[in-house]
């Protein structure tokens, strides 16, 4: 140290020292700025981009030695060899430019393998320039000072490409001075590694020798490292601009993103956009320097930093502390000239809560709130499986509401729904917190009933709902009054299993409404086979029409003011092959509830217009039609083909209905009774006076008859009020112009009293009982033999 102290200080001029400084430094300088410009805009102008670099780190070292060796004083030096001395340049030029042209192919170890190489070329270049300098004497060297001027070569070479080319402000000082240690350490080491010793007799000799040139030579060097110098700073504050302008663009650009992004170089948090500060109301001036596990703590989003197009969902806190739900996904990009890593955050809040709402819709009834069939039936298993393992029991209650379809078809669907809403408001107060009520669907409803003593805690509950739903209901200005019925099935001697328990819960609720409508049954095997022999019936049922098993009785209609028969009524009779003949009264009802009413009631029209008409002119046909049929959209063509078909006149056809066809949808059947009307079919009114409002349809529309019900007549001569209803409703007829037809006439003391009190036609036992189409022309001739 003493020794490059005293060859610094004693043997070199200070000025040109400091000049040699400052030449190095200016073209470490140049070096560096042109090297950061070839990194930063790779393509075509590479390979000019690094000789010009390599032009100014060779020039700059070459200049640095020999301005230093002009500054060198020692008595012998004669001159310098030019071969030798253009020949150290070359060497600098080329060694530089391999070094950084390995040094910029991009990883680490290829910068520290370059700075090493450039270290070489700088040892190289300094001890060629030193084997070009011609000295009046013999020179000595020291092996290990030469080792250790290389070694500080290499190693500050190494430093400076290794550090120089990373990314910072500190990486943009550290080059060049380690660049400049480099040449300037390896120089002023490797000159205390000679020893000269003088010839005097050979100085005396030889004339002084004349370095002008070489002077010249590095004064033409310094002015080109200085031009370049100035170049690459030209280059460094055009860079600068263009990535503060590309950083400001990009800053505009994630600004305007919906969704929040977020600059990470490594670990570390660079900036924000505004959406991002939107969500967590945390400013990027904040953010930045953090990691971004102070921002996200979650190990899943590790991998947004190690794997490029990475997705993770955590959750990020905000500026109080609270955790927000994000997904994020993580790209590379080039932010600053460098390679940082963008995370983009979605915020997850509003689709997890539209995806809890659709879990909830998934599970749940949307009108009322209630759990769906679903949701009811997977908390059924659950019950079960746990009943079957803690040996507990429960209790299915089934409901249906009484009247409810008649509320819905008469005021509307919007009445209805408010009116179920307030339906499992009423149920939801009559449970424990620990019962379960679910909407199956339409207007049935289920409650799953657990703990308790079984059935005393079923009876307390369905009494409860029974009377809770028997109350009126006020609903959009309305008063309504519907009720339920309950069917009750109980684990585990109803069921053992979900589908058991409720088909089992399902029969008692169908005992409960044919037994009268707002009551509770439980289940009962007897039920289950009822319910056997109802299915097979309906199997039966729909294989009968294929089977030829249907067939027409007619029964006459007798004509009281000429004593004779007017027509016959059609009635349906089933031939069973093992059941033997079944009476209408035990399948319409199935055949109605099943539809299979409108195929069945279709072969009816036909059967009977096709008999009809091979009848005399003057003899009607009369046919009944349930409600099912005629809210059948084809009624009107399949009444109009079967006349038709057949050949018979319209108005040898007579359709019967009920009241209950009109109940539903007034305006439309009313226009379809007129459609019928203006085909010529007459139109009757059967079982009049059994119904509600029999007096308001003969209003709204002019029926060509009406019918008495057979039960008026039966209990005639015993109840003197069905004797009066009689009366009446034979002179209701006479004053409005209705026909009118008493059924069920069975003696002759019934036929007188119709008779006198201006009864038109009367049917019954009395005057025939229902025969086969076969014998209609012998009962139409015994007529004309007994009038």
């Amino acid at each position: 140290m003493f020794q490059l102290y005293d060859c610094v200080t004693n043997m070199h001029d200070p000025r040109m020292v400091l000049l040699a400084a400052l030449v190095c430094i200016l073209g470490a300088h140049a070096c560096f700025a042109l090297l950061r410009h070839v990194q930063q805009h790779p393509g075509s102008g590479r390979l000019r981009g690094i000789a010009i670099a390599a032009f100014a780190s060779g020039s700059a070292t070459w200049a640095t030695h020999f301005i230093a060796m002009l500054a060198y004083q020692p008595v012998a030096t004669i001159g310098y060899d030019p071969g030798l001395t253009l020949f150290s340049l070359l060497t600098a030029l080329l060694v530089a430019a391999c070094a950084f042209a390995l040094a910029l192919r991009g990883g680490a170890w290829h910068r520290l393998t370059g700075g090493a190489l450039l270290g070489l070329g700088i040892g190289t270049m300094h001890y060629t320039g030193m084997a070009a300098w011609r000295v009046g004497g013999a020179v000595l060297w020291d092996d290990g000072t030469i080792a250790m001027s290389l070694l500080i070569g290499v190693g500050f070479g190494a430093l400076a490409l290794r550090l120089g080319l990373a990314e910072g402000r500190a990486a943009r000082l550290l080059g060049p001075i380690l660049l400049t240690l480099a040449i300037c350490g390896l120089h002023f080491t490797g000159m205390t590694a000679m020893l000269v010793l003088p010839d005097m007799a050979l100085i005396e000799q030889l004339p002084p020798a004349d370095s002008r040139w070489l002077a010249y030579l590095v004064g033409a060097g310094g002015i080109a490292i200085l031009l370049l110098s100035l170049y690459g700073l030209a280059l460094q504050r055009r860079d600068q601009r263009q990535r503060h302008d590309e950083m400001l663009r990009m800053r505009h650009l994630a600004d305007a993103a919906v969704e929040g992004l977020l600059v990470c170089d490594g670990e570390r948090l660079v900036t924000a956009n505004q959406s991002l500060e939107l969500v967590l109301g945390r400013k990027p001036d904040d953010l930045a320097g953090l990691r971004l596990e102070d921002l996200v703590p979650d190990s899943a989003t590790r991998s947004l930093l190690l794997q490029d197009n990475a997705r993770a969902e955590g959750d990020a806190l905000d500026a109080e502390g609270r955790s927000i739900p994000m997904e994020m996904v993580s790209r590379t990009i080039s932010y600053g000239g460098a390679p940082h890593r963008v995370i983009a955050f979605r915020d997850l809040r509003d689709r997890r809560a539209a995806e809890a709402q659709i879990r909830h819709l998934a599970h749940h009834d949307a009108l009322t709130g209630l759990g769906n069939r679903a949701n009811f039936g997977e908390r059924l298993a659950l019950m079960v499986q746990q009943a079957h393992t803690q040996k507990t029991r429960f209790a299915v209650l089934a409901l249906d509401l009484d009247r409810f379809k008649l509320v819905n078809d008469t005021l509307g669907h919007p009445v209805g729904d408010a009116l179920l809403v307030e339906v499992a408001s009423r149920l939801r107060d009559t449970v424990r917190d620990t019962d379960l009520i679910g909407r199956l669907g339409g207007d049935e409803f289920a409650v799953l009933q657990s703990g308790g003593e079984q059935p005393e805690a079923a009876t307390a509950l369905a009494s409860r709902m029974v009377s809770a739903l028997a109350r009126p209901f006020f609903v959009d200005g309305q008063v309504l009054n519907i009720g339920t019925s309950i069917g009750i099935a109980l684990f585990p001697q109803d069921g053992a299993d979900s589908a058991a328990l409720l088909r089992n819960a399902d029969l008692a609720l169908y005992r409960a409404k044919t037994d009268g409508r707002g009551v509770f049954r439980f289940f009962e095997k007897e039920m289950d086979a009822r319910m056997q022999e109802r299915r097979r019936m309906e199997l039966d049922l729909r294989e009968a029409p294929k089977r030829d098993q249907f067939e027409l009785a007619y029964q006459p209609l007798l004509g009281l003011d000429s004593n004779r028969i007017t027509g016959f009524e059609a009635l349906l009779r089933w031939r069973h092959p093992e059941r033997g003949l079944i009476p209408p009264a035990q399948f319409v009802p199935l055949a109605e509830e099943t539809g299979l009413i409108v195929p069945i009631g279709e072969w009816v029209l036909r059967e009977a217009c096709r008999e009809a008409a091979s009848w005399p002119g003057e003899i009607d046909v009369a046919v009944n039609l349930s409600a099912v049929q005629f809210r059948s959209p084809d009624l009107l063509a399949m009444v109009q083909g079967a006349c038709a078909a057949a050949g018979l006149p319209p108005q040898r056809l007579e359709l019967e209905i009920t009241e209950s066809v009109l109940l539903a949808d007034t305006a439309g059947t009313l226009g379809v009774l007129h459609a019928l009307r203006a085909l010529g079919i007459r139109v009757s009114l059967d079982d009049f006076g059994t119904g509600y409002s029999s007096l308001s349809y003969l209003r709204s529309f002019p029926f060509d008859k009406i019918k008495i019900d057979r039960s008026f007549i039966a209990d005639m001569n015993s109840n003197p009020d069905a004797a009066s209803i009689v009366r009446a409703i034979l002179g209701l007829g006479r004053s409005l112009g209705i026909r009118t037809t008493v059924e069920g006439i069975e003696t002759a003391a019934q036929l007188e009293y119709v008779r006198e009190e201006g009864c038109d036609q009367v049917q019954g036992y009395l005057i025939g009982q229902p025969k086969p189409a076969s014998s209609v022309a012998g009962l139409l001739r015994e007529a004309r033999i007994a009038a």
